[in-house]
């Protein structure tokens, strides 16, 4: 899935609940995200102290999802 800064950024909160849901092992983290109402935006700010201080994420999952985010403003930038 090849996604922009753009697309990602306009992404709203459902769109970033989907986003979270079908990355390999952070399906679980889905509903946290769609509860702490992080939209593309937010998401694209997101750092690992962020995931793992105030959603309780574990590392692994937390370094899996910025790396993802990483790679989508890679991708455009």
């Amino acid at each position: 899935m090849s996604l922009s800064v753009h697309i990602c950024h306009i992404f709203q909160v459902q769109e970033v609940y989907e986003f979270i849901r079908n990355l390999a092992g952070c399906s679980v983290y889905a509903d946290e995200f769609r509860s702490q109402e992080i939209d593309g935006q937010a998401l694209l700010l997101l750092k690992e102290d962020h995931l793992m201080s105030t959603m309780n994420m574990k590392l692994g999952p937390a370094l899996k999802i910025c790396a993802r985010i990483n790679a989508i403003k890679e991708e455009t930038g």
